[in-house]
């Protein structure tokens, strides 16, 4: 499942805040690290948006592709 660009924007946002204002150092880190992972996702959830297709979204357009010319392929097949 492809999460939203403004979820991870949100997501990024709230790790940001705790990273800043959570009392405990450690929590602190893992929020930092939690909010770049965020901000990483949103870009690429941005380009995907914005219609520009990684290199795995078109193998997986491919195969998908395939598979619905065997189904129309075995549909036309069992009707004989």
């Amino acid at each position: 499942m492809r999460v939203k660009a403004s979820t991870c924007r949100e997501q990024e946002a709230r790790q940001l805040d705790l990273a800043v204002n959570d009392p405990l150092e450690s929590r602190r880190k893992v929020a930092a690290a939690a909010a770049k992972a965020w901000g990483i996702e949103a870009i690429q959830a941005e380009k995907r948006e914005a219609g520009h297709l990684s290199p795995r979204d078109k193998l997986d357009a491919e195969i998908a592709l395939e598979f619905a010319g065997e189904n129309e392929t075995d549909d036309l097949q069992d009707r004989d």
